[in-house]
């Protein structure tokens, strides 16, 4: 018998490859040497092993021992997968993930997944079903985007498949049937109201924007960027990305066509389209003060304000001058009017686009309309996805704001 209980109450399965097997693999070591948990999975090893050098000594198919297989997980990934990930190559999506998505997925690799499987071989990972759902039913009570992380462990073992590390993925079937608990429990726990703005708590948030920026709390550019993204009822990448092109004072129109991804780079808009906004009465008043402002301070830096500017930038922590802002600039600005307001609820730029639709349709406004304004793709998540340019009259935003000064006696 080839196996032998150790010291630490674990069974070593230790069997010599026949002299014909090792010279067919071309075996530098001649053992099959194997530690396991239970005599029940020691067992099973060994018969496995025999009923291989069978099926070799048959087919001669030298990918039957998975030798391959043995190369750990964490090796796998950095040597084989990343590169593959990087050029598209594991997902039937039409193009490579950009540069912000990859350092995302790496991130999801170091700090999730490689803890829990980077020290095991992918053979072992292949083999027992049990232990990979026990750490990934944990990590999916305690990580909301579950599904992703389940997505790129299910890749590495395709692609084993795929490049002949193993004989095939045992782990598909297994990894779907875990089910995203912690998002579960999130959307539960998560009211509706939760998502949007009450009509007085709006009321409340703009009073506090404007006395702030009165009393010099929140400079030009800061009050700008809010009326922006609030109005327009836009993505705050969208309000990021914006150039003084996009703005046509003249005949009242935004242009939206460009986004500014987590790395600061100009991509084009989700779904790609390309939309038109009617330019609010307050908005322009606002964007005429703002670029009046921004060019006496850009002269200073002896720089000059042309149509290429973009509206909103800052000067880095290394000292790049005109850098666009970064993701959360605005998220920021809103949390330090937060600290000086307590009373306010707390708000977000992504909030406020689910505040101005929910209003504007407790105003009347359609939905057609409403999904419109906001350059959803389609209805249902406010259709079917556009590729013409798109003419918004009013946005949901603008709507709620109209009717939020009628209703308080304002202009």
């Amino acid at each position: 018998m080839a196996i032998n209980e150790t010291k630490n109450g674990t069974y070593r399965v230790r069997k010599k490859y026949p002299l014909d097997v090792a010279l067919l693999l071309e075996l530098k070591n001649p053992y099959f040497d194997k530690i396991f948990k239970t005599m029940k999975e020691a067992k099973e090893a060994e018969l496995d092993f025999e009923n291989k050098i069978q099926e070799l000594r048959k087919t001669k198919d030298k990918t039957i021992f998975e030798l391959g297989g043995e190369m750990l997980f964490r090796d796998f990934y950095e040597s084989i997968w990343l590169d593959a990930y990087s050029n598209g190559s594991t997902s039937s999506h039409p193009t490579p993930p950009t540069k912000v998505t990859i350092n995302n997925t790496k991130d999801v690799f170091r700090l999730h997944i490689l803890p829990m499987f980077g020290r095991y071989s992918l053979n072992y990972l292949n083999q027992n079903k049990q232990f990979v759902a026990r750490k990934m039913t944990v990590k999916a009570r305690e990580y909301a985007n579950f599904k992703t992380l389940r997505s790129y462990v299910n890749q590495i073992f395709d692609l084993a498949e795929e490049y002949d590390y193993i004989s095939y993925n045992r782990l598909s079937k297994t990894l779907k049937k875990i089910k995203a608990l912690k998002k579960i429990q999130l959307a539960n726990n998560k009211q509706k109201e939760d998502k949007y703005l009450s009509e007085e708590e709006l009321i409340k948030w703009i009073k506090a924007i404007e006395e702030d920026h009165g009393e010099g709390l929140l400079t030009t550019q800061d009050y700008t960027l809010f009326w922006t993204t609030y109005l327009l009822s836009d993505r705050k990448s969208e309000s990021y990305a914006l150039q003084w092109k996009h703005i046509d004072f003249n005949n009242n129109q935004i242009y939206l066509e460009q986004a500014l991804d987590k790395l600061g780079n100009v991509k084009s808009t989700k779904g790609n389209k390309k939309t038109i906004i009617h330019l609010p009465v307050k908005l322009k008043k606002i964007l005429l003060i703002w670029k009046s402002e921004q060019k006496k301070e850009l002269k200073t830096l002896e720089i000059e304000q042309t149509d290429q500017q973009f509206l909103f930038t800052y000067c880095d922590m290394h000292g790049n001058i005109n850098k666009c802002v970064h993701t959360d600039f605005l998220n920021y600005r809103m949390k330090s009017v937060r600290k000086r307001h307590p009373e306010l609820k707390p708000a977000s730029p992504h909030k406020l686009r689910h505040t101005s639709a929910t209003l504007a349709k407790k105003y009347g406004m359609t939905v057609e309309d409403i999904s419109n304004g906001l350059t959803h793709s389609n209805i249902e998540t406010t259709g079917t996805y556009l590729n013409n340019d798109k003419v918004v009259p009013l946005t949901p935003a603008d709507y709620t704001l109209n009717h939020l000064m009628q209703n308080a006696g304002g202009e």
